[in-house]
């Protein structure tokens, strides 16, 4: 509903493949949820888990480049916002988008966000299963 609002609403070109959009937000969902399932692993109430989430997602936004240009940041800003899958997301999404790239040119970028989700999704399963034991 979101691509489709931004294209015929707002006109916003998309001059890229959509299935990788798709399948890109696949993999950034599973990094996402495996955010989530560690920090549930890690406190006790529902009411804490909305509060760091809250401020993970605030730094992960503020850090990603959507609103501010990472280029504009200090350098150790830049560093810190390469750890934020929102980051790589948002890359490719204006990559395949808004210039049309393909699979091959944002591989690297796809790549970051993969280890990411695989090691965030591993260790909160990890995590979980030493809490359920």
């Amino acid at each position: 509903m979101g691509l489709a609002l931004a294209r015929f609403a707002f006109d916003v070109p998309m001059r890229g493949s959509v299935l990788l959009i798709f399948g890109v937000a696949a993999i950034y969902l599973i990094a996402a949820l495996g955010l989530g399932l560690w920090i549930s692993t890690l406190v006790e109430t529902q009411q804490q888990v909305m509060f760091i989430t809250f401020f993970i997602v605030m730094v992960y936004l503020l850090m990603s480049g959507l609103f501010i240009p990472i280029r504009s940041m200090p350098v150790w800003a830049q560093w810190v916002a390469e750890l934020s899958p929102v980051k790589h997301f948002i890359e490719i999404m204006r990559a395949v988008l808004l210039n049309g790239a393909g699979f091959e040119a944002i591989l690297r970028t796809l790549s970051v966000l993969v280890v990411y989700a695989a090691a965030v999704f591993a260790f909160a399963v990890r995590q979980y299963a030493k809490i359920s034991a």
